[in-house]
């Protein structure tokens, strides 16, 4: 029987609202730090919250030319950036290798819709004439296209679009890239950027709090946005131990399944999250004891906290007692870009052995009575890890996360 090929983590690069590099990330993960505070993207003065988990301190000249800014969105620029990182990160020269062995699967979101508000408003206030580039980057996949193009990619590219599941989806797609064949690097993970349109959506859907939000926590009343992306290498397996790479963990396996329930509240049994669980741990050739920690999707919302819970103890018993925590306490939901975060962030877990807590977390939820890592960093032997992504729409996915 030929062994099937392998998918190894062997870059990894970010920019959120803990920082502009993975390893600012990961030291506000692990020491709780909140990088939830007030949003001045757009006019919040309309809306029932003003807070989010906005990036600071983004100097985009820093990183291109003018002429390059003038057709980029922020959430290509978020992206690109964090694909630099991700690529320096691996120790690859991707300059040297088959451009068509290269492939690009990205999860998207918003996109450039913070460039297309630019537009309307400069439109229909007449304040100056609107730029017709603010339209170029509207669609996710322009930054599939920037990232392709700057690291010569001419093997598979994909975007992938499932709300709030994308990257997580765009993960498992590039490691079944790698695993069949079609290529023997992928970037991928996702980006995405705040924007009026999704503030107010879920502000009128009464789905956010006013305070930073409080995953599993007993008085939570609702997500708090954020933007950002999270973007890793993966490289087959025998390629990477061959050259000596650092290798972060093995995405080892993922599933999909659906809730079809409801388009925006989950199915309150778990059941189709628990689907999802379950395929991943099968298609990475595990059983539920296996895992050691799980990266919850976790959104600080009343059903979709529940729901999970409900999920994870369908999947690993009623009285489970794995760690699960979200990081949506320190870095907001992202949305497009959550899935790759989340992965950065699992892999980094299984790596370092340490799991990040679920701040703000302050009264336990009889519903969610699950070991919620609560506020405090924990040092684990992780072995294996799944990161959970529960969309809008019941569009669920789960990776499975191993340590190499």
């Amino acid at each position: 029987m030929i062994s099937r090929r392998r998918a190894a983590v062997v870059g990894l690069g970010v920019i959120s609202a803990l920082g502009m590099t993975v390893e600012e990330f990961w030291e506000g993960l692990v020491s709780g730090r909140c990088g939830i505070g007030s949003v001045d993207l757009f006019d919040t003065y309309l809306y029932r919250t003003h807070i989010g988990a906005q990036v600071r301190g983004l100097e985009p000249l820093k990183y291109f030319t003018k002429k390059q800014l003038s057709r980029m969105s922020r959430c290509d620029q978020l992206g690109l950036i964090a694909a630099r990182e991700a690529v320096r990160n691996s120790g690859l020269e991707l300059g040297k290798l088959l451009p068509e062995r290269i492939g690009v699967c990205l999860g998207g979101g918003a996109g450039g819709m913070l460039s297309g508000e630019k537009y309307r408003r400069a439109l229909y206030l007449k304040q100056r004439k609107p730029r017709p580039s603010h339209l170029i980057p509207f669609s996710p996949s322009v930054t599939t296209d920037y990232v392709a193009q700057e690291f010569g990619s001419e093997g598979p590219r994909a975007t992938v679009v499932t709300a709030c599941s994308s990257s997580s989806t765009s993960i498992g797609y590039a490691a079944d890239w790698i695993k069949d064949g079609k290529a023997d690097i992928v970037i991928t993970g996702g980006s995405d950027a705040m924007c009026e349109l999704t503030y107010a959506g879920f502000n009128s859907l009464r789905a956010v709090d006013d305070r930073p939000c409080r995953p599993f926590d007993a008085g939570r009343k609702g997500l708090s946005l954020g933007e950002g992306a999270g973007i890793l290498v993966l490289e087959e397996m025998g390629s990477a131990k061959a050259r000596g790479a650092r290798i972060y963990g093995e995405i080892a396996g993922y599933g999909i399944a659906a809730d079809a329930y409801h388009m925006t509240a989950p199915d309150a049994s778990g059941e189709g999250a628990a689907r999802t669980i379950l395929a991943a741990l099968s298609d990475a050739g595990i059983g539920p004891d296996d895992v050691d920690y799980i990266n919850a999707h976790g959104t600080a919302t009343k059903f979709n906290d529940a729901a999970e819970a409900a999920a994870i103890k369908r999947v690993f018993g009623n009285r489970c007692n794995i760690p699960v925590s979200s990081i949506k306490s320190m870095i907001g939901h992202c949305l497009g870009s959550a899935g790759g975060l989340e992965a950065v962030a699992t892999a980094l877990t299984v790596f370092h052995g340490i799991i990040p807590p679920t701040i703000n977390f302050e009264n336990p939820d009889p519903q969610c009575d699950l070991d919620c890592v609560p506020n405090e960093a924990r040092r684990a032997d992780v072995r294996a890890a799944i990161s959970n992504s529960l969309a809008f729409g019941g569009n669920n996915t789960t990776i499975v996360v191993k340590k190499a």
